[in-house]
């Protein structure tokens, strides 16, 4: 009988941080924090929707399997090679649970913290993380999410990426159990809630542990975990799903010759992607890894016709193909397409979906429509740098009822209403970072374009056009303070012609006024000749310049032109708190320079 190399038992996620003994460390070599909206959210609704399966006591004894969790034990502490982002976000959700439930009771938040957070030591009266994450982002998930802090201890700072996803999930497990606790009414039910998704989450939630005391073999585990089989796709499960449920054989022949079409697409459109947005174009928001659950739910619950289901999709297929590529023969339409696709704005095709299908003859509907959902993505997302959990819900809903009502102009005043107005979107550009280098590409092109009046002169196409960083990413004298800052404001970048760029990677500012910028046929580049020197003033009087021309860009149909881009005292301070600004999070480093 071979040697037992590992064990592998059942844990509650509760049982897994308050009894393991060592406490759980990430190795230094592990990943950082690395959960962003989808998983968070994912998370969170799982966690709600499985309460609600089981209301009171009906939840004995139920149990929601989360995965496996592989430790390396036998050593100072118990080291944690798969299963960190899972036990990271529990405990992100257990802070906030801590920090509310203090409000009701302050020893039941102090009984949470000692026995999930961190294990308070009366003779040193220092306190040990049951969680330590790597050395990256030890202290700070430490400082923001395990010590607890009083009202007026102000949060630590995030240096890195991860630290700015720490700071959203907590923020967003904040904003929902507030929510939960309005719901109940505050005071007591409040507080009984609050308790009830502890429960929840450490009695309830469990995982597979696999342990062993030779790192080597727990490594073995986790890449044969992560390596091994290859899983039917959502497309494959919900194909064999209508195949069986087809009435014979003709049928079955059609739904075939159906699904020719939509897999045919996956040369140039992810058929995974088509499947969820065509669904959220009927029903609202799903989650891509619950997707085929929802679908097959919805088929068995709603009897779909299997036929009808597939006819619709091959329908659906082509024209999410050209969604994704960029394609319309109506050249106002396509502006708005390629614009999706620059922006790499795939929340925006469901709503797109759904116009194809409302639109009729309507033409003027759907480049009104499109134009509306580009513009509420750039000041939405890219310039106002705002959680995205809202924002696809908010177009998934509008998605969803344009399909089944075609009232266009209901779903362009849901847009309206989401986006920043005009003044703070003008305000929060002045001062915009963008790090994704197409995302700048478009911006800066579209700027361009406005500032040709007469339209007498076109810009290359975006392939033959790069993107310029004016104080270099790599500078050959030292770097500015501020270099992770500002390095990527949009005062600080400009359109070059491919045989410019490449010319000047590394040049000063004086070198590539004459390398370039004269010899530019670009206005904004050309503009940088009344620079005389180049620096953090110099980004702001421009990006002020550049801020001029983004109304006429992107506004809304008939919105009136702000009478002034200032924005009140309070706005201006909370514009400038980069600490917990999303899009300074956004740009953070992925490690420290």
């Amino acid at each position: 009988m071979p040697d037992q190399r590992y064990d592998a038992n059942r844990q509650t996620i509760g049982t897994l941080l308050s009894t393991t003994s060592p406490r759980i460390q990430v190795p230094d070599w592990q990943r950082s924090y690395s959960w962003g909206s989808d998983e968070i959210e994912s998370f969170w609704m799982d966690l709600v929707a499985f309460d609600a399966m089981y209301p009171e006591k009906n939840i004995v004894g139920e149990e929601y399997f989360l995965g496996s969790t592989v430790l390396v034990t036998g050593g100072a502490t118990n080291l944690i090679l798969d299963g960190q982002q899972r036990l990271a976000t529990a405990t992100i959700l257990l802070s906030v649970l801590r920090d509310e439930r203090r409000g009701y009771k302050a020893d039941a938040a102090t009984r949470l913290q000692n026995k999930y957070i961190a294990d308070f030591d009366d003779a040193t009266e220092m306190s040990t993380p049951v969680l330590t994450l790597n050395a990256y982002d030890r202290e700070f998930f430490r400082a923001e999410v395990q010590d607890e802090r009083n009202v007026d201890q102000p949060r630590p700072a995030p240096r890195l990426k991860s630290h700015g996803l720490i700071r959203k999930a907590r923020d967003f497990f904040l904003e929902k159990v507030r929510a939960v606790g309005a719901e109940e009414g505050g005071g007591e039910a409040a507080f009984e809630r609050n308790l009830r998704l502890g429960r929840v989450t450490c009695d309830h939630m469990s995982v597979v542990v696999v342990s062993s005391t030779d790192e080597d073999n727990a490594a073995a585990v986790f890449e044969t975990l992560n390596d091994r089989g290859i899983g039917l796709s959502t497309p494959d499960l919900l194909r064999n799903l209508l195949m069986r449920r087809a009435a014979n054989d003709d049928v079955r022949q059609r739904i075939v010759a159906a699904w020719q079409i939509v897999l045919g697409i996956a040369d140039e459109a992810n058929v995974d992607d088509f499947l969820r947005h065509f669904w959220v174009s009927r029903y609202g928001d799903v989650k891509a890894r619950k997707l085929y659950r929802e679908i097959k739910d919805t088929v068995l619950t709603e009897n779909l016709d299997p036929l009808q289901l597939s006819l619709d999709l091959a329908d659906a297929a082509p024209i999410y193909r050209d969604i994704a590529r960029g394609q319309d023969a109506d050249p106002a339409v396509r502006k708005q397409l390629e614009a999706m696709k620059a922006l790499g704005a795939k929340v925006l095709y469901p709503a797109m979906l759904s116009a194809y299908s409302a639109r009729g003859d309507d033409i003027g509907a759907l480049r009104e429509f499109s134009s509306a959902l580009v513009t509420t993505f750039v000041r939405y997302n890219v310039i106002g740098g705002r959680e995205s959990t809202l924002l696809e819900s908010t177009i998934y809903e509008a998605a969803a009822h344009l399909r089944s009502s075609g009232d266009f102009a209901a779903a362009v005043d849901a847009l309206r209403a989401l986006a920043p107005d005009g003044s703070e979107f003008i305000s929060r550009f002045k001062r915009a970072s963008v790090s994704r280098i197409a995302t700048a590409r478009y911006l800066l092109l579209e700027i361009e374009h406005a500032k040709r009046a007469t339209g007498e002169m076109s810009v290359e196409a975006p392939d033959k056009v790069h993107v310029e960083h004016i104080y270099p990413q790599t500078p050959s004298d030292a770097k500015w303070a501020n270099h992770a800052q500002i390095i990527n404001r949009l005062g600080n970048l400009t359109l070059l012609g491919k045989r410019f760029n490449t010319s000047i990677k590394n040049a000063g500012f004086a070198q590539k006024k004459v390398d370039a910028y004269e010899s530019s046929d670009i206005i904004m580049t050309s503009e940088l000749l009344g620079y005389e020197t180049w620096g953090p003033a110099e980004i702001d009087a421009r990006q002020e310049e550049l801020s001029r021309w983004v109304f006429d860009v992107w506004s809304f149909p008939g919105e009136p032109r702000p009478e002034s881009t200032e924005v009140e005292a309070d706005e201006v301070a909370q514009l400038a708190n980069l600490s917990d600004d999303a899009q300074y999070l956004d740009e953070l480093p992925d490690v420290p320079e």
